[in-house]
């Protein structure tokens, strides 16, 4: 079975939406959260950790590559 993650992130140093905003935005991720679950094809849900804790590791012609950040 194909298996798709979906990422709901906000880029640090982006303007935060307003709470009301951001509410929402879980209510509505919540829904569909649960409409997955419903359907027996919901897999996992759970945030992450900050950008500053990240690590990049690539497989490059056999090697492995690892950087800092989400970003090199």
């Amino acid at each position: 079975m194909t298996q798709y993650l979906l990422a709901v992130h906000n880029v640090e140093g982006d303007p935060v939406p307003a709470p009301d905003v951001q509410q929402r935005m879980y209510e509505d991720v919540n829904v569909f959260n649960q409409e997955l679950q419903a359907t027996g094809i919901w897999v996992f849900a759970g945030g992450l950790h900050p950008v500053e804790t990240a690590t990049v590791v690539r497989s490059r012609d056999g090697d492995v590559e690892m950087t800092d950040g989400p970003f090199d």
